[in-house]
């Protein structure tokens, strides 16, 4: 059965191309998984919906579902007669409905391989086709530049209805201790609808990740005719560091051993995101192998939970040694090790 794309996005066959783009944004605020990571199901929910969007806001693909009903991807929608490639073809809908195409992109015609075709591997982040949730919303000082104007604003000025106003993002810069410990940061800028210096706290939530987005509701613009005000976005961009490197919650390092120790075993020192840690090299270490330390990664957001420090030992190799070094390894070496 055909999907219903209206009912996805909560509108009727009559929305604007600005209802449309208006119903996915609110939508997006609630599913998006960078907004929402911990929500569940929330990759399935924005896929649905980024899937609406991507049909009902290109002009030729609307006009499609609206004669067919069709799905993008779904043979089984259809059926088809006759024809071959690049000759004209008639095209039946699920209502019974004809309608004559041809692939040679003849005036009034449709390829059906953009109703039907590969999406390129979409997912619920966007994707070819689809909308890019974040990098759409209007930026502060963008904003400001127009004078607070925005197109919402614009295009609804007739309409005595309410209007949400428009979400706006800020890049926001933060330190690799700073996302491990979290904090509070200042943000000042002026606003977009008053053009006064604003200045707002922002909590920076332990463990976040980079280019995470925190939002602060109600901080966009603001409403049309008693509308809510849009939200703030903030996406958080965390400097890297000069020994250690992220992946999810676990943190990894690279730490270097003596040879006698990689094959002897024993106990070596190693300075952790926190405090210097002791840590057990078990005999016959192999260079490049990783010892894991539990519990002393990341905490992941919004729990005590943490990842692991991952220690990839790299085996040292002295480029000099002095004369009781190397005859001790003279002697080693005749032992044939």
């Amino acid at each position: 059965m055909a999907k219903d794309y209206y009912k996805t996005l909560g509108l009727d066959k009559s929305a604007s191309k600005e209802d449309i783009k208006r119903a996915f944004r609110k939508l997006a605020r609630k599913y998006h998984p960078d907004v929402n990571p911990d929500e569940p199901k929330t990759g399935e929910k924005f896929k649905e919906i980024n899937e609406a969007y991507g049909i009902l806001s290109d002009d030729k693909k609307r006009e499609m579902y609206d004669k067919f009903g069709v799905v993008e991807g779904d043979p089984s929608a259809y059926q088809q007669w006759g024809g071959s490639p690049g000759e004209g073809r008639v095209q039946r809908g699920p209502d019974g409905t004809t309608y004559y195409y041809s692939t040679s992109g003849n005036p009034g015609g449709f390829d059906f391989n953009d109703i039907f075709g590969s999406r390129g591997g979409q997912s619920g982040r966007g994707g070819q086709g689809g909308f890019d949730f974040f990098n759409d919303l209007g930026d502060i000082f963008d904003v400001f530049s127009n004078r607070g104007g925005s197109t919402r604003a614009r295009s609804s000025q007739y309409r005595n209805v309410p209007r949400e106003g428009d979400d706006l993002r800020y890049d926001m810069e933060i330190g690799f201790m700073e996302a491990f410990t979290g904090g509070q940061r200042k943000v000042q800028y002026k606003d977009p609808a008053t053009g006064q210096t604003t200045t707002l706290t922002v909590k920076i939530p332990r463990g976040v990740h980079d280019n995470q987005k925190l939002r602060l509701k109600g901080k966009g613009m603001p409403g049309e005719n008693g509308g809510a005000a849009g939200d703030l976005y903030i996406a958080v961009h965390v400097k890297s560091h000069p020994r250690f490197k992220r992946k999810d919650d676990d943190i990894y390092l690279i730490h270097e051993i003596p040879f006698t120790t990689a094959v002897l075993g024993g106990k070596i020192q190693v300075n952790g995101i926190e405090k210097p840690l002791n840590v057990t090299v078990p005999p016959g270490t192999k260079d490049s192998s990783t010892l894991r330390l539990k519990n002393q990664g990341f905490y992941l957001m919004n729990s005590d939970k943490r990842g692991n420090l991952l220690i990839q030992v790299k085996i040292k190799i002295p480029k000099k040694v002095n004369k009781k070094q190397k005859e001790l390894l003279e002697q080693i070496q005749l032992t044939g090790l």
